[in-house]
């Protein structure tokens, strides 16, 4: 038998006369076949299980109901809502400094999911925060396998992950990373852009330029990578001027010395 969701919305009342408001309530109902003209349906409770003996209605009647086909797909489990609360608290430690506390919540997390990613990745900032730079680098090491850090839909955490390797001056495991999200998401200016911040930090100049250009061909339109390109451009310009000036110089002091 098949078993299908939907959705009624109706206005509650709340308070009278001229100071009365309305609220809207949602409720989900489970509604099977009864026979050609009839379904029935069930409340569901906030567990998501049918509550009640429940009412037979026509099937006319389902027309002030909404269909959610999706109903179940879109539910998030408990389990992973309290992964969710566990790692959203070490955020906020982190960000208050107190990072025992946050390494302790990144941990809750990572109790019920070893490869939660952002827990992954708070523990690592936690950890280097608080000067244990090798346990930290085991963990962003750790975090650079996890396969599942490369999907699609995980591009913001590999991003984040990317930029928080590139500010602790691990250039090589930044570089590396970015190079593996690029493979998978060949269309994403930033991580081009990002990419070549890495090479420029690293003294990777040339290689700066070369992800530079990309990401402008990929976003004509990219002011921030236009204006790093124009800085980095500069500099080289420069420290060129310097080095013809250096050697010219150098040349006129061989020269008076002989003299």
């Amino acid at each position: 038998m098949e078993v299908k969701i939907y959705l009624r919305r109706e206005e509650i009342p709340l308070g009278c006369g001229s100071t009365a408001k309305y609220a809207v309530a949602e409720n989900y109902y489970q509604v099977t076949e009864v026979d050609e003209n009839h379904v029935k349906l069930c409340l569901l409770d906030f567990t998501d299980q049918p509550f009640g003996k429940g009412v037979v209605i026509s099937k006319s009647e389902l027309a002030n109901f909404i269909p959610c086909p999706d109903y179940f797909k879109q539910k998030r489990k408990p389990r992973d809502l309290l992964i969710e609360k566990h790692v959203q608290s070490g955020d906020r430690h982190y960000e208050k400094r107190e990072f025992y506390s946050a390494e302790y919540e990144y941990n809750q997390a990572l109790a019920l999911d070893r490869r939660h990613l952002r827990a992954h990745l708070g523990k690592g900032k936690t950890l280097y925060a608080r000067g244990e730079i090798e346990a930290a680098r085991k963990i962003f090491s750790t975090l650079s396998q996890l396969e599942t850090l490369y999907d699609k839909e995980n591009k913001h955490i590999f991003n984040e992950f990317g930029i928080e390797l590139r500010k602790k001056g691990m250039f090589e495991e930044a570089i590396s990373n970015y190079l593996k999200a690029i493979s998978i998401d060949p269309g994403d200016e930033v991580l081009y852009y990002n990419l070549g911040r890495a090479y420029y930090e690293e003294g990777k100049f040339e290689e700066a330029l070369g992800q530079l250009k990309k990401a402008l061909t990929l976003k004509p339109d990219f002011e921030d990578a236009r204006e790093f390109l124009s800085q980095i451009l500069s500099s080289t310009l420069k420290e060129d001027q310097d080095s013809v000036s250096f050697h010219q110089t150098g040349k006129n002091c061989r020269t008076d010395r002989q003299k």
